[in-house]
């Protein structure tokens, strides 16, 4: 690979700039600090090309250290604490770099899906007797003569599912904008008589006002409920509405909240879209904790705390580049292939297994009387803070 021009020997100086260490023009780097012998001054092109040459460098420890993260359990936990040091990323760091990595990527689906409604919204929109043109950069829409007051026929559908990238995705989304809103345009204004004929007993907003803020708090959550699944009316503002309740923030966040976690009782995975954000730093702080119990299972092998920590970063960094992978591949198919559930149920368990047979080197009956008392006690510590996440996340969502 052709050198980075800052270290051409034309540039090399007689000392070191940054400890002041005596150098020769061979000397490359600065065997005192490790700096590199250059008096060039800083440029742009100098500083992008020397990124990209060592990110996509073949040598690169970076790669040599995902290539052997996927595909050898253990392997670089084991090298590492042996010393090899310089020949594969610093586990703590690259773990850190790995999780910035898929937390962006997570943020990039949120904005997808945002982009996509904003799609819908105006392919929507109101432009009565003319074109509807848009246009986000990743794909076009076009549809003529869209009635105000009608909903898109099933050709105009067809139309925007047939157009490029994610036509499919925008014309799913406003066929259940539009079923849910034929849904709550079929429900009619409820009477006290109809709430007793379907077995509710009616709260008014004067009644809860005259309430003490905790009796009032659980008896708004329980009509909510009982009110969302007796009429399923998913918008809060169209909810307050039919129950002649003040449109509130407090008020529509209440309702809001009931409707995720029924959607979350109807379909699990509505659980990943709160959790993922949030998963690094659960794993980053739950990390030490799992080392402590290796320590304690393995007390009696010469291994220090930190050497477990090692491995245990490691494990977690495997999780979160497979799940790049994961995320990548589900982009590429535009959300058809979904390979998740079969990663947690299989591959993640059989490579912590393979890990900890490879790193600590026992016997097959050992290492799995041990993988199971681990995994155990990171099931209980993952429920427990999932748990933590999901009321932090459904408050914040």
């Amino acid at each position: 690979m052709k050198p980075a021009t800052r270290s051409l020997i034309r540039y090399r100086g007689e000392e070191c700039l940054n400890c002041g260490t005596p150098l020769d023009a061979e000397d490359k780097y600065c065997h005192q600090c490790g700096q590199l012998n250059s008096t060039k001054q800083l440029a742009l092109k100098d500083f992008f090309g020397e990124f990209f040459s060592n990110l996509f460098s073949y040598d690169s420890r970076i790669w040599r250290t995902i290539k052997h993260l996927l595909f050898k359990p253990g392997f670089v936990s084991k090298e590492f604490i042996r010393g090899k040091r310089l020949s594969y990323a610093n586990p703590f760091r690259f773990f850190l770099s790995v999780c910035i990595v898929f937390f962006l990527m997570v943020q990039a689906q949120e904005f997808f899906e945002f982009f996509t409604d904003n799609a819908v919204e105006n392919t929507k929109a109101e432009n009565q007797d003319a074109d509807i043109d848009v246009d986000h950069g990743l794909f076009s829409l076009k549809i003529d003569d869209i009635n105000n007051n009608e909903s898109l026929t099933r050709e105009q559908l067809k139309e925007i599912e047939n157009q490029p990238y994610v036509g499919k995705m925008v014309a799913e989304q406003i066929r259940e904008q539009q079923n849910i809103q034929e849904h709550n345009d079929s429900v009619i204004s409820k009477t006290t008589k109809d709430y007793k004929e379907n077995g509710l007993t009616p709260i008014t907003q004067t009644q809860l006002d005259s309430l003490s803020s905790t009796e009032r708090f659980f008896k708004q959550i329980d009509f909510y409920a009982s009110y969302e699944e007796r009429y399923k009316i998913s918008d809060s503002k169209t909810a307050l509405s039919r129950m002649e309740h003040d449109n509130t923030q407090w008020n529509q966040a209440i309702y809001e909240k009931i409707v995720l976690i029924k959607s979350i009782t109807n379909n699990p995975s509505v659980l990943a879209d709160i959790i993922l954000p949030k998963l690094p730093v659960f794993l980053f702080l739950f990390t030490p904790v799992l080392t402590l119990f290796l320590w304690l299972l393995y007390a009696r092998r010469d291994f220090t705390y930190m050497e477990h920590l090692v491995f245990a970063f490691n494990v977690f960094t495997f999780v979160f580049l497979s799940m790049i992978l994961l995320v990548l591949v589900k982009w590429i198919s535009f959300g058809y292939i979904n390979l998740a559930p079969f990663f947690f149920w299989f591959i993640g368990p059989i490579y912590f297994y393979k890990s900890m047979r490879n790193f600590y080197d026992q016997r097959r009956i050992k290492t799995v009387l041990k993988f199971l008392l681990v995994s155990f006690i990171f099931v209980i510590g993952l429920i427990t803070g999932i748990s933590l996440l999901l009321l932090v996340g459904i408050a914040l969502y």
